[in-house]
């Protein structure tokens, strides 16, 4: 499914390409720039939910769909100047777009979400939904002095493919809300599937989420 995909290069916007494997990102990315006033950011939506059900199957991200992503990612990267992989499961493919000369910057939502992690010691718990995500989130979390917690949420992804979004969002809230209570000073959200539920929380207790920090860091880069 694409929507928006290979909008013509402009000087006067940022295009960014959002790789997702679930179509319900495509709302959350674009309420996420709504929310932040980027009206200079464009947005693009590619949609491929085989790719996530293909590494499900798998046990993970195999070599011979990194392979793949990395040639479809390269294919793109001409028409754009940031691509998103929205999908924790698939995100350590970006490690291979590392280079400053790339045509256009290949970048993992939640890798956003470690660097905001990484810059203070707080006792962390990082939430994940699906459990095929759990090694590449623990790979990208905890790194040398930085142990956050990682756990999966139980039952959360079996509603979210079953498409019982309110279930889903229930699972998740209920999750950030034991974290608080069992004493996190701070509560990730990996997956970007999990972002609406921070808004149902007062400022000073919101979990940290992927989609307002990966765009930001295409404000950001634009403007240096």
């Amino acid at each position: 499914m694409m929507r928006d995909i290979f909008q013509p290069k402009s000087q006067h916007v940022i295009n960014i390409a959002c790789l997702h494997t679930a179509a319900s990102n495509i709302a959350i990315f674009d309420d996420a720039a709504r929310q932040l006033e980027l009206n200079h950011l464009q947005l693009s939506h590619l949609v491929m939910p085989h790719l996530l059900a293909e590494a499900e199957a798998s046990g993970g991200l195999t070599a011979g769909l990194h392979e793949r992503l990395v040639a479809l990612l390269r294919d793109l990267q001409p028409h754009f100047d940031v691509i998103l992989i929205t999908c924790s499961t698939l995100g350590p493919v970006s490690e291979a777009f590392t280079s400053s000369r790339q045509p256009c910057a290949v970048w993992r939502t939640d890798g956003m979400l470690a660097k905001a992690v990484h810059q203070s010691a707080k006792k962390t718990v990082v939430l994940c939904a699906a459990e095929s995500t759990l090694g590449a989130t623990r790979a990208l979390f905890c790194t040398d002095g930085q142990t956050p917690e990682i756990r999966l949420i139980p039952e959360a992804w079996q509603r979210f493919k079953a498409g019982d979004g309110a279930g889903y969002f229930h699972c998740v809230r209920t999750a950030v809300e034991h974290a608080w209570q069992q004493g996190a000073e701070r509560v990730v959200l990996a997956q970007s599937s999990m972002a609406p539920v921070a808004q149902q929380f007062p400022p000073e207790r919101q979990p940290l989420s992927g989609p307002h920090l990966a765009l930001l860091q295409c404000h950001q880069q634009a403007n240096r």
